[in-house]
């Protein structure tokens, strides 16, 4: 009890709770500026938490990870555009209640899911971190390229009636992701002319300007020919509703819980990250909430519960990522990476012997991720009537504002140069077109930006643990964890399949009974 008196001591100190709040303040704004991580705000402020005590500097960065993670939603509700790869899954629903006047209950739902999944990741932390941590070890490279195959099964049940399309934009991603140098013989896979062979071209594409043309420039590709139009009438959006109901909440104590434990533990699995826990926690709770019972509505049609179940899952590993970076000393994504370069520096060495003989540390860094969770809600929450007025602004206005932040957020992602910022804005604009020209033609986006973002990790991970079993290409059907995925990624797509099926047959018109 003496370690807690006094992290609780350095957590309620004015500096603490002031670094803490303005740490809070600028992640949520970095979060909703699309091309800005968390990593990038967290980086950025690095050296300014070397020069304040452990509680305060190290207080500020956990803030800004959780408002850069849980602001992203706010574009992605109001615009369609997530402010980094977290908000990919809350477009859906989130855009489609906006279109129904409901974007202060969509903002508020997605505040609130945050603060639900932060806390109770939080929880796991504190509760479970060296067994978890344990556990996660036992993921080797076949175990992590049978989960990015779980990921792209997902497309199964996000491309809607276009299955065939679905997989066709999710194939055009996976070529996307193997565009540049091989991982492990670091030569081109492409002959390209000599000319090129020095540029930025030959190294591929990065997640970042790939996102933000598919779904900002995109949009406002797409959104040109209404300027011509006559204006039409702007949806009335309802500030009385914040959050859904207790009886909502209620009934979707599933989707909750099984958010949070994807989120939590794909947190806590190094080098996977929020954007397969997103899509995974999305995908169960659009299959809980097929059949309409307990009261809740499909995920898809524009309901609260397909904003909880992606929100509650990207802040629930904030906590799994921790998890790791505080028992093992292994960071769970590139943010906590960071985080560890903070500790490490500070003279910190994470695992047992920190439990052990430094606990007063890790119970502040308990309190103060509590505490940046606690000003993640209160912040967000005061927004919300401001947030919902985005959408009142002018086309004529808002188009070119959301232009020139997705072409600086493309700009300002590289940091390794002009010649690679301009390449990387380039791209943006390039993916702006293909993904105005896929949405034109009824092709998803979503299964494209999933290749992308799982196609490195399943090249990668499958290629390793086929060379680490010498050849032998039935390794993934020998380890149980991996064998386990596999299944799990065709019970998946065959659910969907069923489902879509189901869907159809109540949909299809009855023949009418001849006299």
């Amino acid at each position: 009890m003496e370690a807690f008196r006094i992290a609780l001591e350095q957590v309620l100190s004015i500096e603490t709770i002031l670094w803490v709040a303005v740490g809070e303040v600028l992640g949520i704004i970095i979060g909703a500026l699309p091309g800005l991580t968390a990593t990038m705000g967290i980086a950025l402020l690095l050296p300014l938490s070397f020069q304040l005590p452990f509680a305060p500097g190290f207080g500020m960065l956990l803030a800004v990870y959780c408002g850069a993670v849980s602001g992203a939603s706010i574009p992605a509700i109001l615009l369609g555009i997530p402010g980094n790869p977290n908000a990919l899954a809350t477009v859906y629903d989130g855009t489609l209640m906006t279109a129904k006047g409901q974007a202060s209950l969509a903002l508020g739902s997605a505040v609130l899911a945050s603060f639900i999944g932060g806390i109770l990741s939080l929880l796991a932390l504190v509760l479970f971190a060296p067994l978890v941590a344990r556990f996660t070890l036992m993921f080797g490279p076949a175990e992590k390229a049978a989960l990015a195959l779980v990921g792209l099964a997902i497309i199964a049940s996000i491309s809607g009636d276009e299955l065939a399309k679905g997989i066709a934009t999710g194939a055009l991603g996976l070529a996307i992701a193997s565009f540049g140098v091989d991982p492990f013989t670091n030569s081109l896979r492409i002959p390209f002319p000599e000319v090129f062979r020095e540029t930025p071209l030959a190294t591929g594409v990065g997640l970042i300007p790939v996102l933000i043309g598919l779904y900002g420039v995109s949009q406002v590709f797409a959104d040109l020919p209404r300027l011509s139009a006559a204006p039409g009438e702007v949806t009335l959006q309802r500030f009385t509703e914040r959050f859904p109901s207790f009886r909502k909440l209620r009934s979707m104590w599933r989707i909750i819980l099984e958010s949070t434990g994807v989120g939590t533990l794909i947190g806590a699995i190094p080098g996977t990250g929020a954007s397969i826990a997103v899509f995974i926690a999305y995908d169960r709770a659009k299959k809980i909430t097929a059949s309409g019972k307990h009261g809740l509505e499909p995920v898809g049609t524009g309901c609260v519960e397909g904003v909880f179940a992606p929100e509650v899952a990207n802040n629930a590993v904030t906590g799994g990522a921790l998890i790791p970076t505080l028992a093992l000393g292994i960071p769970g994504d590139s943010s906590t990476a960071v985080l560890l370069g903070a500790l490490l520096i500070k003279g910190i060495l994470p695992g047992y012997q920190l439990f052990q003989q430094k606990m007063h540390l890790v119970y502040a860094v308990f309190l103060t991720l509590f505490l940046a969770n606690l000003f993640m809600f209160l912040f967000q929450l005061k927004g919300i009537r401001w947030f919902a007025r985005v959408i009142r602004i002018p086309l004529a206005y808002l188009l070119p504002i959301v232009l020139i932040l997705s072409l600086i957020g493309a700009y300002a992602v590289s940091g390794q140069g002009f010649t690679t910022a301009v390449y990387d804005t380039a791209i943006c604009l390039f993916f702006g077109l293909i993904g105005y020209l896929l949405k034109k033609g009824g092709y998803p986006v979503a299964p494209l930006v999933l290749g992308v973002i799982l196609g490195g990790m399943l090249e990668e991970n499958f290629r390793r643990a086929v060379k680490l079993a010498q050849g032998n290409y039935l390794v993934f059907f020998t380890k149980p964890i991996a064998l386990t995925f596999i299944l799990l990624a065709v019970f998946s797509v065959t659910l969907s399949l069923i489902q879509k099926r189901r869907a159809a047959k109540t949909m299809r018109p009855m023949k009418p009974t001849l006299p």
